[in-house]
C-alpha cells in the first residue's frame, strides 16, 4: 500500500469519477485505474462498485475510507515535523533586553554569519520576564536577559555584569554622593519599568527589605527617565551602558551606582535544559560567548 494509491482513493470517492479524480491528480486515466486495481489486488477487495446512480464505495471502501483520510494527515504531519526541524537546524532565535544589542546582538550575528552565510538568526528585543518565558516555552532557542534568574528549568551563563544607577537631577542633595544606598530612595519619587523588567522587582523587594515601600511610577523608556530627572520631576534607575550614553546629552542630570551588589546589572545568557541544540544554535552561541568577553 502506498500514500499515492490512498490519495487517489480519497480524490476518487471525493469526485465520484476515476476520470475526474485522474485530472485533479495530475495521472492518465489508465494510471489511475491500473494503481487502485494494485491496491484492490494487495487488500483483496475491490473497493468501488458502478451502480445506475454512480460511482460508490463498497463496504471495504467504506471501511478504507476513514483510515486512509487518518493515514494521509498522520503522513502530512510528519513531513511537516520533519520539514519544520529541517528549517530549525538552519536559524536560531535568540531574544535580547534592551540594553544588549548593540553590545552583543549586533556584533555576534555578524561574527556568525561571516562562516554561516545561509543561516538565519531573528532576533527581537524583549523584557526580562518575557524572554524567560519565551524561552521555557520553547518559542526561543536562547536570551540574554538581566538576573537574577531562578527557574531550574533554565540554564544559565554569566556574560557580564555592570551596575544599574541613579539618574538624578544634579541639583539633589543626593548628586554629591559616590554611591547611593537602598536607603536613599526613601524620600525620591521613582521612574520604574514595568512588572516584566527584572530591576523593578529587585528594587521593590529591596526596598520592602529595608523596610519602606518606595513612590513610583512606571516608565520603559531610559530616555524619559533622563527627561523626567532633568527637571528635577522623579529619579530613574537604569542600567550604565544605557545610561552613559544618554548622559551626553543630559545638561542637569547625573548618574551614580549604587552600593549593593543585588543591584548590579548582571546579563546572563539563558536555554532550556531540556530543549535539543541544533549545530546552528551551538555554533552561533560560540560567536555571542566570544563577543561578550569583549564587553
Amino acid at each position: 500500500m502506498e500514500i499515492k494509491q490512498l490519495r487517489y482513493f480519497l480524490e476518487i470517492w471525493k469526485l465520484k469519477s476515476f476520470s475526474e479524480a485522474a485530472k485533479s491528480c495530475f495521472i492518465t486515466p489508465q494510471g489511475i485505474h491500473v494503481s487502485i486495481s494494485r491496491l484492490e489486488e494487495e487488500l483483496g477487495a475491490k473497493l468501488f462498485a458502478h451502480t445506475n446512480n454512480g460511482l460508490r464505495l463498497t463496504y471495504a471502501g467504506e471501511y478504507l475510507l476513514p483510515r486512509a483520510k487518518d493515514i494521509l494527515d498522520l503522513s502530512m504531519e510528519t513531513i511537516d515535523h520533519f520539514r519544520h526541524e529541517a528549517e530549525k537546524e538552519n536559524s536560531v532565535s535568540v531574544l535580547f533586553v534592551r540594553g544588549t544589542v548593540e553590545l552583543l546582538a549586533l556584533p555576534s550575528i555578524a561574527e556568525f554569519k561571516k562562516n554561516e552565510t545561509n543561516a538565519d538568526v531573528t532576533f527581537k528585543v524583549e523584557q526580562d520576564l518575557d524572554c524567560i518565558q519565551a524561552v521555557l516555552a520553547g518559542s526561543a532557542d536562547m536570551a540574554v536577559c538581566s538576573g537574577p534568574i531562578h527557574s531550574r528549568d533554565l540554564n544559565k551563563k554569566l556574560l557580564f555584569s555592570r551596575k544599574n544607577v541613579l539618574v538624578i537631577n544634579k541639583n539633589d542633595p543626593l548628586a554629591y554622593k559616590e554611591q547611593v544606598s537602598i536607603d536613599d530612595l526613601k524620600r525620591l519619587d521613582l521612574a520604574l519599568p514595568r512588572e516584566n523588567v527584572q530591576v523593578r522587582n529587585t528594587v521593590l523587594s529591596l526596598c520592602r527589605d529595608h523596610g519602606f515601600e518606595p513612590e513610583f511610577i512606571e516608565n520603559d523608556e531610559p530616555r524619559t527617565a533622563f527627561n523626567c530627572a532633568e527637571i528635577g520631576l522623579q529619579a530613574g534607575i537604569v542600567n550604565e551602558v544605557s545610561a552613559r550614553k544618554l548622559l551626553r546629552d543630559s545638561q542637569n542630570v547625573t548618574i551614580i551606582p549604587f552600593d549593593t551588589p543585588e543591584m548590579n546589572w548582571d546579563i546572563y545568557l539563558i536555554k532550556r535544559k531540556d530543549a535539543p541544540q541544533s549545530c546552528m544554535a551551538r555554533t552561533y552561541e560560540a560567536c555571542l560567548l566570544k563577543t561578550a568577553k569583549d564587553v
